[in-house]
């Protein structure tokens, strides 16, 4: 949606599973937190994360259409996808 945007400016991860990736960080505009990411550089290891907006668990939260209930998306269960095939 609108309110996630990024800035031009790239980042460069000094630890955790980003470390020495270059990414742009996505920030929530209602908010001020960050959400996610998008890759723009890595090793072969996460190659297939560049490009593709990756966003925290931790940071959504989910609105279910039929029951019409809001939940933390880390307490919902998502289906494992295969992004490398």
């Amino acid at each position: 949606t609108s309110d996630v945007t990024w800035e031009d400016s790239l980042l460069v991860g000094l630890e955790g599973a980003l470390l020495g990736c270059a990414y742009y960080l996505l920030s929530c505009q209602s908010c001020g937190l960050a959400v996610g990411f998008i890759l723009y550089s890595s090793g072969s290891d996460l190659a297939y994360l560049r490009g593709l907006f990756c966003f925290f668990k931790e940071s959504i939260i989910c609105y279910f259409l039929k029951s019409q209930i809001i939940i933390e998306a880390s307490k919902v269960n998502f289906p494992a996808v295969t992004l490398k095939e």
